[in-house]
Protein backbone atom coordinates (compact mmCIF):
# COMPACT_ATOMS: atom_id res chain seq x y z
CA UNK A 1 0.00 0.00 0.00
CA UNK A 2 2.72 2.50 0.96
CA UNK A 3 4.75 1.76 -2.16
CA UNK A 4 1.59 2.13 -4.24
CA UNK A 5 0.91 5.53 -2.70
CA UNK A 6 4.50 6.59 -3.11
CA UNK A 7 4.39 5.71 -6.77
CA UNK A 8 1.02 7.29 -7.36
CA UNK A 9 1.96 10.43 -5.52
CA UNK A 10 5.07 10.95 -7.52
CA UNK A 11 3.30 11.32 -10.74
CA UNK A 12 3.05 8.64 -14.10
CA UNK A 13 3.91 7.92 -19.46
CA UNK A 14 1.63 7.52 -22.42
CA UNK A 15 1.19 5.68 -25.66
CA UNK A 16 -0.63 8.46 -27.51
CA UNK A 17 1.22 11.73 -27.72
CA UNK A 18 -0.58 14.50 -25.90
CA UNK A 19 0.67 17.97 -26.74
CA UNK A 20 -0.20 19.26 -23.27
CA UNK A 21 -0.71 16.44 -20.76
CA UNK A 22 -1.79 18.96 -18.10
CA UNK A 23 -4.35 20.78 -20.26
CA UNK A 24 -7.16 19.63 -17.92
CA UNK A 25 -5.29 21.23 -14.99
CA UNK A 26 -5.08 24.46 -16.98
CA UNK A 27 -8.87 24.25 -17.26
CA UNK A 28 -9.24 23.99 -13.46
CA UNK A 29 -9.49 20.21 -13.12
CA UNK A 30 -7.77 18.00 -10.56
CA UNK A 31 -6.34 14.54 -11.19
CA UNK A 32 -7.99 11.58 -9.47
CA UNK A 33 -5.81 8.46 -9.51
CA UNK A 34 -7.46 5.03 -9.17
CA UNK A 35 -10.98 6.51 -8.96
CA UNK A 36 -14.09 4.92 -7.51
CA UNK A 37 -16.88 6.85 -9.20
CA UNK A 38 -19.59 5.37 -7.00
CA UNK A 39 -18.07 6.60 -3.74
CA UNK A 40 -16.36 9.62 -5.39
CA UNK A 41 -13.00 8.63 -3.95
CA UNK A 42 -9.47 8.40 -5.33
CA UNK A 43 -6.38 6.72 -3.95
CA UNK A 44 -4.59 9.99 -4.75
CA UNK A 45 -5.67 13.48 -5.76
CA UNK A 46 -3.23 15.85 -7.46
CA UNK A 47 -3.79 19.60 -7.76
CA UNK A 48 -1.39 21.15 -10.25
CA UNK A 49 -0.22 24.74 -10.39
CA UNK A 50 1.32 25.34 -13.80
CA UNK A 51 4.20 27.76 -14.18
CA UNK A 52 4.07 28.48 -17.93
CA UNK A 53 7.62 27.29 -18.60
CA UNK A 54 6.76 23.58 -18.70
CA UNK A 55 7.27 23.27 -14.95
CA UNK A 56 4.61 22.72 -12.33
CA UNK A 57 4.02 22.56 -8.60
CA UNK A 58 1.71 19.87 -7.26
CA UNK A 59 -0.23 19.42 -4.05
CA UNK A 60 -0.70 15.68 -3.63
CA UNK A 61 -3.18 14.09 -1.22
CA UNK A 62 -3.24 10.32 -1.02
CA UNK A 63 -4.13 7.33 1.08
CA UNK A 64 -1.17 5.72 2.87
CA UNK A 65 -3.23 3.35 5.05
CA UNK A 66 -6.77 2.02 4.65
CA UNK A 67 -7.65 0.87 8.18
CA UNK A 68 -7.53 3.22 9.87
CA UNK A 69 -7.73 5.59 6.90
CA UNK A 70 -4.56 7.70 6.95
CA UNK A 71 -3.96 10.39 4.35
CA UNK A 72 -0.72 12.19 3.46
CA UNK A 73 -0.74 15.66 1.90
CA UNK A 74 2.55 16.95 0.50
CA UNK A 75 3.93 19.37 -2.07
CA UNK A 76 6.27 18.54 -4.90
CA UNK A 77 7.29 19.93 -8.29
CA UNK A 78 8.32 18.71 -11.71
CA UNK A 79 8.22 19.37 -15.43
CA UNK A 80 6.50 18.35 -18.62
CA UNK A 81 9.01 16.74 -20.94
CA UNK A 82 8.32 15.07 -24.30
CA UNK A 83 4.60 14.84 -23.49
CA UNK A 84 5.19 13.21 -20.11
CA UNK A 85 4.66 14.58 -16.60
CA UNK A 86 7.89 14.03 -14.66
CA UNK A 87 9.18 14.59 -11.14
CA UNK A 88 12.01 13.39 -8.99
CA UNK A 89 11.13 11.10 -6.06
CA UNK A 90 12.21 13.15 -3.05
CA UNK A 91 11.72 11.57 0.39
CA UNK A 92 12.02 15.09 1.88
CA UNK A 93 8.71 16.00 0.17
CA UNK A 94 6.99 13.07 1.88
CA UNK A 95 8.73 13.66 5.19
CA UNK A 96 7.50 17.27 5.23
CA UNK A 97 3.94 16.20 4.39
CA UNK A 98 0.97 16.34 6.74
CA UNK A 99 -0.50 13.03 7.95
CA UNK A 100 -4.15 12.96 9.05
CA UNK A 101 -6.92 10.50 9.85
CA UNK A 102 -10.49 11.72 9.33
CA UNK A 103 -9.09 15.24 9.03
CA UNK A 104 -7.37 15.16 12.43
CA UNK A 105 -3.63 14.97 13.07
CA UNK A 106 -2.26 11.55 14.00
CA UNK A 107 -1.08 10.78 17.49
CA UNK A 108 2.69 11.24 17.77
CA UNK A 109 3.27 7.47 18.00
CA UNK A 110 1.10 6.67 14.97
CA UNK A 111 2.60 9.56 13.00
CA UNK A 112 6.16 8.38 13.73
CA UNK A 113 5.47 4.76 12.76
CA UNK A 114 3.47 5.69 9.63
CA UNK A 115 6.13 8.12 8.42
CA UNK A 116 8.90 5.54 9.06
CA UNK A 117 7.03 2.89 7.03
CA UNK A 118 6.37 5.34 4.20
CA UNK A 119 9.98 6.48 3.99
CA UNK A 120 11.20 2.87 4.13
CA UNK A 121 8.90 1.96 1.23
CA UNK A 122 10.17 4.96 -0.76
CA UNK A 123 13.85 4.26 -0.21
CA UNK A 124 14.41 2.09 -3.33
CA UNK A 125 13.02 4.89 -5.51
CA UNK A 126 14.61 7.86 -3.75
CA UNK A 127 16.28 10.25 -6.17
CA UNK A 128 14.91 8.54 -9.28
CA UNK A 129 12.81 10.28 -11.90
CA UNK A 130 9.22 9.13 -12.32
CA UNK A 131 7.25 10.12 -15.41
CA UNK A 132 3.72 9.34 -16.46
CA UNK A 133 1.95 9.38 -19.76
CA UNK A 134 -1.78 9.04 -20.32
CA UNK A 135 -3.35 6.87 -23.01
CA UNK A 136 -6.37 8.59 -24.45
CA UNK A 137 -9.11 6.01 -23.98
CA UNK A 138 -12.50 7.35 -22.94
CA UNK A 139 -13.28 9.00 -19.63
CA UNK A 140 -11.00 6.76 -17.59
CA UNK A 141 -7.39 7.15 -18.62
CA UNK A 142 -4.82 4.35 -18.64
CA UNK A 143 -1.57 5.66 -17.18
CA UNK A 144 1.87 4.26 -18.02
CA UNK A 145 4.76 4.91 -15.64
CA UNK A 146 8.51 5.00 -16.17
CA UNK A 147 11.29 5.21 -13.62
CA UNK A 148 14.48 6.73 -15.03
CA UNK A 149 13.09 6.18 -18.53
CA UNK A 150 12.31 2.47 -18.08
CA UNK A 151 8.67 1.39 -18.46
CA UNK A 152 7.30 -0.14 -15.25
CA UNK A 153 4.02 -1.90 -16.22
CA UNK A 154 3.40 -2.98 -12.60
CA UNK A 155 3.09 0.69 -11.68
CA UNK A 156 0.35 1.40 -14.21
CA UNK A 157 -2.71 3.25 -12.97
CA UNK A 158 -6.05 4.61 -14.04
CA UNK A 159 -7.00 8.26 -13.66
CA UNK A 160 -9.73 10.76 -14.39
CA UNK A 161 -9.79 14.55 -14.36
CA UNK A 162 -12.53 16.02 -12.18
CA UNK A 163 -13.67 19.46 -11.12
CA UNK A 164 -13.01 20.45 -7.50
CA UNK A 165 -16.76 20.85 -6.97
CA UNK A 166 -17.39 17.24 -8.06
CA UNK A 167 -16.63 16.27 -4.45
CA UNK A 168 -13.94 13.64 -4.94
CA UNK A 169 -11.82 12.89 -1.87
CA UNK A 170 -9.04 10.48 -0.88
CA UNK A 171 -10.42 7.12 0.13
CA UNK A 172 -11.00 3.48 -0.93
Amino acid sequence: MLVSLALALLLPIQTDTVSDPLAPARAGRIRCIDPDRTSRTCSTIVRYTLRGDGNFDALVTGVVNRDPLIVLEYSTFGQIRDGAVCSRIRPADFNAGKLTSNGAPLTPVLQTSTRAKLLEALQPLAGHERCYRDSAAGEEIAVSVTIDGLLRPEMGQTAIWVLPEDGYAPGR
